[in-house]
């Protein structure tokens, strides 16, 4: 059940970097310029009382940090700008990001139930943020600060306050409740960073929101043309994320969609117990898996059987493949630029429904390792050969990205880490799901799966979770009934 209260906004003031920086125009890689990530990600932090934060100031220490934090990561202050073949740039004019501070008259613990995508208070937390479109020519980040009592913002004058229209911002914000706890809003404009360059921003404002004159480590680095494409560029790869949606000649959609509100986004944990459940599932010649392949394959395969879809229908899995860590690109400590590529499994509805849970299980694995050195280059060449395709928006298709170990629900302003640090809400389009992570009252790490579905079909996938993980399975005794939250 909802919970009511009451939500205060100041007016939304721009921040700006705390000393002079560079005046300059910077690319962007070629991973960053897809057309798939022009969009927003909304991101939220809720932290506990702590004693801490009646010493301090949080909202002043977190504003004062930012813009310290923005001398080193000064593109973030610049905005957008489209350049010769359509490809975007940063105008580094140190603009500024929007700040916003709030104050909520409620406390974490009628909020606990709903710390996960989709957060149905997202427009009291992040005002606005949801209806801006803007791209180009918009702060990059949005703050938003709410508090609820006995907060006031310091004066600096590195920051100047403007009557800034909310359906063009990318924010941050800072809410303040009646508990005494804090809760942080923000967002960014994905084009510019991914979320582990995210958790990299904010762990340097954590490092001088405690000690100010120190400078963060690792120090950012740019270097973004690591990512782009040879010259010539050349396809040596074969890449289903975005040729098996130009070949698909699908009119099995369902109908429902034409009305958005059939569509229903419910959020599933998986603990300890469900991974140990799903194991049960794996043969003697498969001893291990990981906690992200198993969850994976087990939500894609039901979703499709949910679906009930055409037997004969071609569908794809897609996720987001972090490539730090490659020889080649080597990517220096400090990137904080998109740092992935996408790959995807493929079957067809009928292979991917009728064989065993294995079955998808190998699917996600090998599309995973399918990702070397040479698929990379390969995928950033053909992104720029076939004019920065975009990603399926077909129902029937699942696109994913795995949050949940960036780094963002550890980072410690100065009164402990975040009892919920992740996505907002759940992905950015129906057929998208962002990872993330949610720790218990007893310190017990879950895996949260937002999944969007028309109401029929997330009443049959949940039948068909159900079936998977509650029925004993080579004597487990243990019985799963899923724990949501649903956003019509």
């Amino acid at each position: 059940m909802a919970t009511q209260f009451l939500v205060r906004h100041k007016e939304a003031e721009l921040i700006v970097p705390a000393k002079p920086t560079p005046r300059e125009i910077r690319p962007l890689s070629d991973i960053d310029d897809q057309k798939g990530l022009r969009f927003h990600v909304p991101m939220i932090m809720f932290f506990s009382y702590n004693q801490f934060l009646d010493e301090k100031n949080p909202v002043g220490v977190i504003r004062d940090a930012v813009a310290k934090a923005l001398v080193y990561y000064y593109p973030y202050a610049g905005r957008l700008i489209e350049g010769p073949s359509d490809k975007i740039l940063v105008n580094c004019t140190a603009e500024g990001v929007v700040f916003r501070e709030a104050i909520a008259e409620v406390g974490l613990d009628q909020l606990r139930d709903f710390m996960q995508p989709p957060f149905p208070y997202s427009k009291e937390f992040l005002v606005d943020a949801s209806d801006s479109t803007e791209i180009l020519d918009s702060p990059l980040m949005l703050i938003q600060v709410g508090k609820t009592f006995r907060l006031t913002l310091a004066s600096s004058s590195s920051s100047q306050t403007f009557a800034v229209n909310p359906n063009r911002i990318s924010c941050k914000m800072v809410t303040r409740l009646i508990c005494g706890g804090l809760v942080l809003a923000i967002r960014i404009n994905h084009a510019i960073s991914d979320a582990v360059g995210l958790a990299q921003f904010l762990n340097a404002v954590s490092q001088i929101s405690k000690d100010p004159s120190s400078a963060p480590s690792p120090l950012p680095v740019w270097q973004r043309w690591l990512l782009s494409a040879r010259n010539p560029p050349y396809v040596t790869c074969v890449h289903n994320e975005f040729e098996v949606e130009e070949n698909s000649n699908s009119s099995t959609e369902p109908t429902i969609l034409d009305s958005p509100l059939n569509l229903v986004r419910k959020c599933f944990f998986f603990g300890a117990q469900e991974i140990k459940a799903i194991q049960k599932y794996l043969p003697p010649n498969i001893p291990y898996a990981t906690k992200f392949d198993l969850v994976t394959a087990l939500v894609w395969r039901s979703r499709t059987i949910a679906l009930q879809l055409d037997p004969e229908e071609i569908v794809t899995l897609t996720h987001a493949v972090n490539v730090c860590g490659k020889n080649k690109p080597k990517l220096p400590s400090g990137y904080y630029g998109n740092g992935f590529v996408s790959s995807a499994a493929v079957s067809k509805v009928n292979q991917l429904c009728n064989n065993s849970f294995v079955y998808a299980l190998e699917l996600v694995k090998k599309a995973k390792h399918q990702v070397t050195e040479d698929f990379i280059e390969s995928a950033i060449d053909y992104n720029v050969l076939h004019g920065k395709p975009g990603y399926s928006t077909l129902l029937k298709d699942w696109i994913l990205s795995d949050a949940s170990r960036t780094g963002i629900d550890e980072v410690d302003f100065g009164w402990g880490k975040p009892i919920y640090g992740g996505i907002m809400d759940g992905g950015p389009t129906f057929n998208m799901a962002v990872y993330s992570r949610l720790r218990n009252t007893q310190g017990d790490d879950s895996l949260v799966v937002p999944v969007c579905l028309p109401v029929a079909a997330m009443e049959n996938f949940q039948k068909e979770m159900e079936k998977m993980i509650t029925v004993p399975m080579y004597g487990c005794n243990k019985f799963w009934h899923p724990k949501i939250i649903s956003m019509l």
